[in-house]
């Protein structure tokens, strides 16, 4: 099973002081409720073992620095949560359960950023924030689900899985400059 729904309802796209609890709640319900119930849902299916995967996103769990995102990357932070709940309550039945934590990918929530902005978000993965040079591909990210399905991967559960080229590595506190290798001489 996995979860990777994102309404696409601007009105989830307000600042902290701004958002209304009902959209808020909406934002929730659409995020870590829906996983509630589609968790358990689908692992009455997996009566042997299984596996459980949340797509989340990094802003959620990590940042706050996206205040329009408030209302998502909160429910997205808490789907992460549940996948720990879930880890512990399934893994006696062989299911295991993990979030994968994309960074930018395209054809993603980036596509609904003005083009200026999405140019500059290449720009600034490919200048180095993002160690791999550059943003995810849905392809990306799939092969993270694909290698979470494996046998190979059945010790792993509860854990977030940050599948973004390396960018959460990166110090936003220091210049880019001072974090890249010094070239040999």
């Amino acid at each position: 099973f996995v979860s990777n729904a994102r309404p696409e309802l601007p009105e989830f796209y307000q600042p902290p002081m701004d958002i209304e609890t009902a959209k808020w709640q909406a934002a929730l319900d659409s995020q870590a409720a829906a996983f509630l119930v589609g968790v358990r849902q689908a692992t009455t299916l997996m009566p042997g073992a299984g596996r459980v995967i949340a797509i989340t996103f990094a802003p959620g769990s990590r940042t706050g620095s996206w205040q329009s995102w408030v209302a998502m990357g909160s429910a997205k932070a808490a789907m992460e949560s549940a996948c720990r709940y879930f880890a512990v309550a399934l893994a006696k039945r062989g299911i295991t359960v993990n979030a994968i934590s994309p960074g930018l990918t395209e054809d993603s929530v980036l596509n609904s950023l003005p083009e200026a902005a999405q140019d500059m978000a290449r720009r600034w993965h490919q200048q180095g924030w993002t160690p791999m040079g550059r943003l995810g591909t849905p392809a990306d990210i799939g092969n993270v689900v694909s290698l979470l399905c494996t046998d190979e991967a059945g010790w792993i559960t509860g854990q977030t899985i940050y599948a973004d080229g390396g960018a959460s590595l990166m110090d936003m506190v220091l210049p880019l400059e001072m974090q890249m290798p010094v070239a040999a001489v």
